[in-house]
C-alpha cells in the first residue's frame, strides 16, 4: 500500500510538473536563455580573476597535501621529493606557468570546438531554411490543383501528366508535383521525424495518383496538404527566431 501511494504521489507530481512546464513553457525558456546569456558574460568578464583564483587554491591544494603528516605514512619516499619541490622557491612561477599553459591550450580547444559547432550550425539551419522553401513552394502548387480539383467538372493536371499516362484522355489525368521531393533526396530527414513521416505519406499517395478515382480513394491523406503547410511554416519561423537568437 505504501508503494503504491508512493507511486501515484510521484504521478501527480510529475503531471503537475509536466503542465506547469506546458503553462509556463515559452517564459521559462525565455529566462533560462537571458540566464544563460547573463553567466556567459559573468563568467568571460571575470575570466582573469576566475583563473587566478583557481591557480591560488590548487597551490595551497597541494602544500597542505604534500606538507601533512598523514600524507607522509602512504608514499613517504615520493611525498618527501614532493615536498622538497613543492616548498622551494621555484614552486610557484614554475606551477603558474604550466598552468596557465594547459589552461590557454584548454580554452583554445574549447574555441575550437565551439567555433565549428556554431558554423556546423548555422550551415544546417541554412540547408533546413532551403527545404523547407522547396517543399512549401511545392505544396503550394498541389493546394491549387486541389482547388481546381474541388471544382464541378474540373480534373487535377500538370505538364508532366502527358509522360506518365499518355494512354487516359486529357481530362482524366492526374498527376501531382513532386519533383522538389525527389530532388532533395535524403535531406528530407533533416527535418523533424513527425513532419518527415507526414510528408513521406503524403508523397506516396500523391505519386501514385493517375487519375480522378486515385485522388478519391486517397482524399483523407491529400487534402492535409495545408496543415503541412502551416507546420512546415511554423518550423521555418522557429529555425528564424533560433537563428536570431
Amino acid at each position: 500500500m505504501a508503494v503504491s501511494r508512493a507511486g501515484g504521489e510521484k504521478q501527480a507530481l510529475k503531471h503537475g510538473w509536466n503542465r506547469l512546464c506546458l503553462f509556463f513553457g515559452r517564459p521559462v525558456r525565455q529566462f533560462f536563455r537571458v540566464l544563460r546569456w547573463l553567466i556567459t558574460g559573468f563568467v568571460v568578464f571575470f575570466s582573469p580573476l576566475i583563473v587566478w583564483l583557481i591557480l591560488a587554491v590548487n597551490r595551497e591544494l597541494i602544500h597542505y597535501l604534500v606538507n601533512a603528516r598523514w600524507t607522509g605514512f602512504i608514499a613517504p619516499v615520493a611525498f618527501s621529493t614532493m615536498r622538497e619541490d613543492v616548498n622551494s622557491r621555484w614552486f610557484i612561477s614554475g606551477f603558474n606557468e604550466a598552468a596557465l599553459g594547459g589552461l590557454l591550450t584548454l580554452y583554445g580547444v574549447i574555441v575550437t570546438v565551439w567555433y565549428y559547432h556554431a558554423v556546423r550550425r548555422q550551415e544546417v539551419i541554412e540547408k533546413r531554411l532551403f527545404i523547407i522553401d522547396e517543399l512549401v513552394e511545392e505544396l503550394r502548387k498541389n493546394k491549387k490543383l486541389l482547388e481546381m480539383a474541388n471544382t464541378p467538372r474540373e480534373y487535377l493536371r500538370t505538364e508532366i501528366s502527358a509522360e506518365l499516362s499518355p494512354q487516359l484522355p486529357e481530362d482524366r489525368r492526374l498527376i501531382f508535383f513532386t519533383r522538389a521531393w525527389h530532388r532533395l533526396g535524403a535531406d528530407v530527414a533533416m527535418l523533424p521525424r513527425v513532419t518527415h513521416l507526414k510528408l513521406s505519406v503524403l508523397y506516396s499517395c500523391l505519386m501514385e495518383c493517375r487519375v480522378a478515382q486515385d485522388y478519391h480513394r486517397r482524399r483523407a491523406t491529400i487534402d492535409r496538404i495545408p496543415d503541412i503547410i502551416s507546420e512546415l511554416q511554423r518550423y521555418r519561423r522557429k529555425l528564424g527566431s533560433s537563428d536570431m537568437s
